[in-house]
């Protein structure tokens, strides 16, 4: 998958951009805060439909205006397409997704026309925070190869506040559970398991996948990444069956806390080294080298499952990393197009044949001149496909 041409329209810090980037590497240095990130972000607005740092779609409208905009041109194995995201603030705030001009209805609509995996600081927060974190990495890649999972995660959501809405409004009129409960309990489990078995297969991909590249990065052997999936119901049998035994027997337990204490919005990911909890014995290195590994995991499923590879958005990672680890990182990335944020233009010397940008701030908007234009891309030759 080549991102042909990235257009921004009062994009955060942005009045106008059009860019037509390399088709191999892409490297943007400059000062912090020059809207290096603001790139990346508009990317994964056109792969998800959302912001991979903020909540609120309004923060992400340059600052006066009335509406923001960011459009990808991109060419995948078999099709070439268009993809536009309008954002407006205020309090009617709007977003429209638009696919070849075409406005969609539903954001599952554009769940793998442009499939991305981004690498950023934040990404630590998938060893040393909670199960949220990363039960959001698992939601975010699943649901770009998989637009069943991505429908199967929606209706679980709404029977989910549906039947916590029930809870909470017996507890706080002090009445019997309203009947209703079992309707949104089936429909739950319905869903439940396509989540549970995709997340599962998930998980095994992970863990075979991202111990090589944890060895292949860190370039020490003797240390092994193992990755397990922690659902939150267990047990041999139709995990459907079971997560429903499980949310009838809870009623009451849950009706005292007001929520639902079982199912996929309970699962985890373990995350370990050398059979040791990363996230109580792993040094600040491990943890970035393994949250790395993690994403070039998921990199590697989507490319199996799609026979496509996604765009890679590699956001202020050289940095962090010894040459050592540059140098095997940028051996596993020469088959994506990628997009790299760095504040020194020397963290990528020892690699020829990138795009060069300088990114810089002036009078407030970023600028982005090139620096250096870069070699032919030794990527395969993705052909413009036929209409005939």
């Amino acid at each position: 998958m080549i991102i042909k041409e990235l257009e921004l329209h009062h994009f955060r810090n942005y009045d106008d951009l059009r860019l037509t980037p390399h088709e191999g590497i892409n490297l943007f240095f400059g000062q912090n805060g020059s809207g290096k990130t603001n790139l990346l972000e508009a990317i994964h607005y056109c792969s998800l439909g959302k912001s991979h740092r903020i909540n609120q779609d309004l923060n992400a409208v340059q600052m006066g205006q009335e509406g923001a905009s960011c459009r990808l041109s991109v060419l995948g194995k078999y099709a070439r397409n268009d993809v536009e995201v309008r954002l407006r603030p205020g309090e009617d705030s709007v977003k429209t997704v638009l696919i070849d001009s075409r406005k969609v209805s539903r954001l599952s609509e554009m769940m793998g026309v442009v499939r991305c995996v981004i690498f950023s600081p934040e990404d630590l927060n998938l060893i040393r925070e909670g199960p949220a974190a990363r039960r959001r990495f698992l939601d975010m890649m699943i649901s770009q190869i998989s637009r069943s999972y991505f429908i199967a995660l929606q209706q679980y959501r709404i029977a989910l506040n549906q039947r916590n809405a029930i809870l909470r409004q017996a507890r706080m009129e002090n009445l019997p559970i309203n009947p209703m409960i079992a309707d949104f309990e089936a429909s739950m489990c319905e869903q439940a398991k396509i989540i549970y078995q995709e997340r599962q297969k998930a998980a095994d991909f992970l863990s075979e996948a991202g111990r090589e590249i944890y060895r292949s990065i860190s370039g020490l052997p003797d240390e092994t990444l193992t990755i397990t999936y922690a659902p939150s119901v267990h047990g041999e049998g139709d995990p459907a069956e079971l997560l429903l035994h499980l949310l009838q027997q809870s009623r009451e337990d849950d009706l005292r806390q007001g929520t639902t204490s079982a199912g996929p919005q309970r699962d985890d990911l373990g995350l370990y080294l050398n059979r040791k909890s990363m996230k109580l014995y792993a040094s600040q290195g491990q943890m970035r080298t393994a949250a790395l590994s993690l994403k070039l995991a998921q990199r590697k499923l989507i490319f199996r499952m799609t026979e496509d590879q996604p765009v890679l958005l590699l956001d202020d990672v050289m940095s962090e990393l010894d040459l050592r680890r540059r140098m095997n990182l940028l051996q596993l990335i020469d088959q994506s197009q990628t997009f790299i944020t760095c504040a020194d233009e020397g963290d990528l010397d020892m690699k020829q044949g990138n795009r060069t940008y300088h990114v810089f701030s002036e009078n407030g908007a970023a600028r982005i001149e090139k620096v250096k234009e870069g070699a032919e891309t030794e990527l395969p030759v993705l052909k413009e496909p036929s209409f005939d």
